[in-house]
Order: C-alpha cells, then sequence, then structure tokens
C-alpha cells in the first residue's frame, strides 16, 4: 500500500464552468503521483485535505474512478476546495493541513510501505509524518519545491525528488511510478530507472 500525503485541487474539463461539480476532475501533484501509482497496480490511498463543498464532492468521486482511496481525505468546511494551480496568498486559502489532521490519517491507514509527501510541508507536519513512516517501517518519497530547503532528518530518511518549475505530468507520473516500485519490493535505484524509462521524464524535465 502507498499513502500519498498532499492536498488535491480541482481542475475543469474543458468548455464547462468552475462551479459546475459534474465538469470538475481531481488535480494537482498529489492526485497525479497518487493516480499513476494506482494504474501501476498498487493500493493506492490519499491522505490530505479538500474544501467540504460541492467541488470537493466531485474530486472525491473522481478518485474514486482512479481507484485511489480517499478515507483519510479531511473535508475543511472554512476552505474550498482549491482551482489547479492556486497557492496560499492573502486572497486564496488552502484546505488545512496541520499536525494533527497528518496524525489522525496516516494512524487511520494502518498498513503501507512507502509514503509519499507530495508538497512542502511545516518543520511539525513533516515530522508527525515522518514519525508514522518509521514507526510503520515505511519508505519514505518526498517531493521538493526547486531549491527549497530540505531538513536533515527529511535528507536521511527519504528519497528527496525535486520538482521541475510547474511541475509536468510526466514527473508526477514518474514519482507514482517510483513508489509503486518501492512498493512491489524494488530496489530504490533500480525502481527510480524504470520509472523515468517508463515516463520519459528526464527528457521532458
Amino acid at each position: 500500500m502507498i499513502v500519498v500525503l498532499g492536498r488535491p485541487s480541482a481542475a475543469a474539463f474543458p468548455g464547462t464552468s468552475d462551479s459546475d461539480p459534474d465538469g470538475v476532475r481531481p488535480a494537482g501533484l498529489a492526485v497525479e503521483i497518487a493516480r499513476a501509482a494506482a494504474a501501476a497496480g498498487r493500493g493506492v490511498e490519499l491522505v490530505g485535505s479538500i474544501g467540504d463543498d460541492p467541488v470537493g464532492d466531485a474530486v472525491v468521486l473522481g478518485l474514486d474512478r482512479a481507484g485511489v482511496g480517499h478515507a483519510a481525505l479531511l473535508r475543511d468546511p472554512a476552505a474550498p476546495t482549491p482551482g489547479a494551480g492556486e497557492r496560499p496568498s492573502a486572497a486564496v486559502r488552502l484546505p488545512r493541513l496541520e499536525r494533527a489532521d497528518v496524525e489522525l490519517g496516516l494512524g487511520y491507514i494502518m498498513d503501507y510501505g512507502v509514503l509519499v509527501l507530495a508538497e512542502p510541508l511545516p518543520p511539525d507536519v513533516e515530522a508527525a509524518a515522518l514519525d508514522a513512516a518509521a514507526f510503520r517501517g515505511a519508505s519514505v518519497v518526498a517531493v521538493v519545491a526547486p531549491g527549497g530547503p530540505v531538513s536533515s532528518r527529511l535528507a536521511g530518511m527519504a528519497t528527496v525528488l525535486e520538482a521541475p518549475s510547474g511541475a509536468s505530468v510526466a514527473f508526477a507520473q514518474a514519482v507514482g511510478r517510483f513508489a509503486a516500485g518501492l512498493d512491489a519490493g524494488a530496489e530504490p535505484r533500480d525502481a527510480l530507472a524504470t520509472a523515468v524509462r517508463a515516463t520519459g521524464w528526464e527528457a521532458s524535465a
């Protein structure tokens, strides 16, 4: 089992309205990684948060269709499900993802072999995620921003992958396939090489 930790967003299908729940699909790096791992035949759960709104409902339905579990996906009534590419700002508040949320979500999922941190996390949230992975004996894969900081503990526990600017679908697919290879028991070097060959990420990065 693979757990992907991160906040999904929603993207509108062409020709539909952003406010039409039937015209949106799950989007964002966490979702693309989870989809790729599920498509590679592994069990996947997405831990994170979305808004408690109709768009969030559509995201959950889309995760179902992609074979991605969402039993530990928090619904935050204080923030809307973000649109694809939205970042925190004075005008945009993302659904919360705090230490207690991560502890609860990861504690709910009893058995997983790989934890993917699909977005940079505040130090206390990162610590909670790494504590949970250490307790489960899970491998950790962490996606970091270009040039972003990497804590010494994260560097020591995880395979750290730097997302290209405007992280591409090929990159997300490579991360998901890498996680799937680790979950299947491959050595990290072999799993990464296989993922890169399958997705062409290096050629597009």
